[in-house]
């Protein structure tokens, strides 16, 4: 069965909205530049337009009847300024009722009447130009006389150029004006959502508490509300696992302990030929009890463990001394020197996580520390930051080895010892969910190591001030 490929993302909704708006923008703006420019650009076609019609009346003026005849009293210098112009090229004729060539340019024809328009502008074609032409209609005692004069479009073209680039300017600023409010305000509208995506993403994998609910716009509620949903689910489902594995740890715990009780009395009533068959399967049903204990914890303390619901503050001195106890007997059965040195140094935290990481700190350093020898376990404030640390004089750790050490199952020397390979494991994620470094360090001795777990100080938490009862 073949899974589906997942799907790119559709861009965020500030990109969709400013496209979704830039397209009508855009057309807004053409539309409005047509109207613009036809409003702007028809006083200025007037104006040429009249100054064109003001041309063709005054050359009409300049027609006589005389000798029964018609004539033009156009001399050479007055034709020169009615063909003068700055910008565009003069053309003009004067025909007669018969349509005979009275003065002017040959070619240039008139247009027909138009009842009511008098002179009637058109555009058209002249020596392969543009042009626009007034044809001027004045009656005469030799009949109807057609004055027309024309000329090249370069000014009008010129003055609707720059008309256009006038309010094009403008309108692009407008639109860029517009989008840019427009990103502002949503970006300023989606903010609480942005500020929940980085809340989100800041979280570590275990953190089942609630989603914050401030400044949520509504469209966005049903979504918050359908993920608290699921994070409950998976809360309740952390819990129900970690339900189990506390009463499996329980329910193995006890058969373990009175199977290792009825071993040690039994052993004790041997003949002293089943001595030593007994002794031996009470040390493998005491190995198997610490393995079924270490794998419990390790289940416990991993990333489906809900510890925001178990975090509370702890005094790592306090806790240091309260299992201190329980370590002794191990000590002074091998004449191992056990020395305490707790100070106050108060964390956040789950308390039976971090006893189960301090207890196997300490039993990993009994374990490795030949007879006789020396392990000081401590508690305190180190520039300004909570630690623990085990010191011991054993063998010490390879430099080769060190970032192994910490593997499930790894043990440095698989000879020595009845470790399982689980102790510092069980260190490592504990220290990972409390947010802790671990520093591994040469012992004040020659030999041995020197392992100590600092504890980061939340500010929340420093400004709350817990206090030692």
């Amino acid at each position: 069965m073949s899974s589906e490929p997942p799907r790119s993302a559709t861009g965020t909704l500030r990109s969709r909205l400013l496209y979704l708006l830039l397209l009508p923008l855009i057309a807004l703006l053409i539309v409005s530049l047509a109207f613009d420019y036809r409003i702007a650009f028809e006083p200025a076609a007037e104006a040429y337009d009249h100054a064109l019609s003001d041309d063709a009346v005054a050359l009409a003026g300049r027609i006589r009847y005389l000798d029964s005849r018609l004539q033009v009293d156009l001399p050479a210098a007055a034709e020169a300024v009615l063909r003068t112009d700055r910008s565009d090229e003069e053309f003009l004729s004067i025909h007669g009722p018969a349509n005979e060539l009275l003065a002017g340019d040959a070619d240039l024809h008139p247009d027909q009447a138009v009842k009511g328009r008098n002179p009637a502008l058109s555009d058209g074609e002249f020596r392969g130009k543009k042009i626009r032409k007034a044809s001027y209609r004045v009656d005469t005692a030799a009949g109807l006389v057609t004055v027309t004069v024309a000329e090249t479009t370069r000014k009008r073209e010129r003055t609707g150029s720059k008309i256009l680039a006038g309010m094009l300017l403008p309108n692009i600023l407008l639109i860029i004006a517009t989008l840019a409010l427009v990103y502002i305000g949503v970006r300023s509208g989606l903010a609480p959502l942005t500020q929940l995506s980085e809340e989100i993403s800041r979280r570590q994998p275990h953190d089942l508490s609630p989603l914050p609910k401030r400044d949520i716009p509504a469209e966005a509620e049903p979504l918050v509300r359908a993920m608290d949903v699921l994070i409950e689910d998976l809360r309740s489902a952390s819990a129900a696992q970690q339900a189990f594995l506390a009463n499996a740890a329980h329910q193995l715990k006890t058969p373990l302990a009175g199977l290792q009780t009825q071993l040690e009395l039994h052993a004790q009533e041997l003949p002293g030929e089943y001595t030593q068959r007994a002794k031996r399967l009470l040390d493998a049903t005491r190995r198997l009890g610490h393995l079924t204990h270490q794998l419990l914890a390790l289940a416990r303390s991993g990333p489906d463990a809900n510890l925001v619901q178990e975090k509370r503050p702890v005094d790592l001195g306090k806790l240091l001394e309260s299992i201190a106890s329980g370590w002794f007997d191990q000590a002074l059965a091998r004449n191992i020197d056990l020395g305490f040195e707790a100070e106050s140094a108060v964390v956040s935290g789950s308390e039976w996580m971090l006893r189960e990481m301090l207890s196997n700190l300490i039993d990993n350093a009994l374990r490795y520390t030949p007879d006789g020898g020396t392990v000081t376990v401590r508690s305190g404030l180190a520039d300004g930051r909570p630690f623990i640390e085990v010191e011991d004089n054993g063998p010490g750790i390879p430099a080769a080895q060190q970032d192994r050490i910490f593997e499930r199952f790894y043990r440095v020397n698989q000879a020595a010892g009845e470790g399982t390979g689980l102790g510092l494991a069980i260190v490592k994620e504990v220290a990972d969910r409390h947010q802790a470094s671990i520093q591994l360090t040469r012992a004040a001795s020659e030999t041995g190591t020197a392992i100590r777990v600092s504890f980061a100080v939340p500010a929340d938490e420093r400004s709350a001030g817990f206090g030692l009862g």
